[in-house]
């Protein structure tokens, strides 16, 4: 049984990794039209925007009193990423931001 387990995770990372390389190999050897350039770089904020929103959409953490502690960690973490135009201390802050709102009010 464990040696199935085994392949099947083998198998799994193979078939992900190959999801992932593939299409990366075979765009990098055409020239794409600026137009679609353009819009290939809003990807990572798309992306980054769906799962803010999931998550405070989907399970908010609520206080007790019903203070969305994930809205106010969020608010905190895009007034730090307006501020540093970074996405790393965007991310580190809105981490920090709830940390702290949970320990004092969760």
């Amino acid at each position: 049984m464990e040696r199935n387990i085994l392949l099947a995770i083998v198998a799994s990372a193979l078939v992900t990794a190959l999801m992932r390389t593939i299409p990366i190999l075979l765009l990098s050897r055409f020239r794409l039209a600026p137009v679609v350039q353009q819009w290939l770089s809003f990807i990572p904020a798309a992306i980054m925007a769906a799962i803010i929103t999931a998550e405070l959409l989907g399970k908010p953490a609520l206080t007790p009193s019903g203070m969305s502690l994930s809205l106010v960690a969020a608010i905190i973490a895009a007034v730090a990423g307006v501020a540093t135009r970074s996405l790393f201390a965007t991310v580190i802050v809105g981490m920090m931001a709830f940390t702290a709102l949970n320990f004092f009010f969760g």
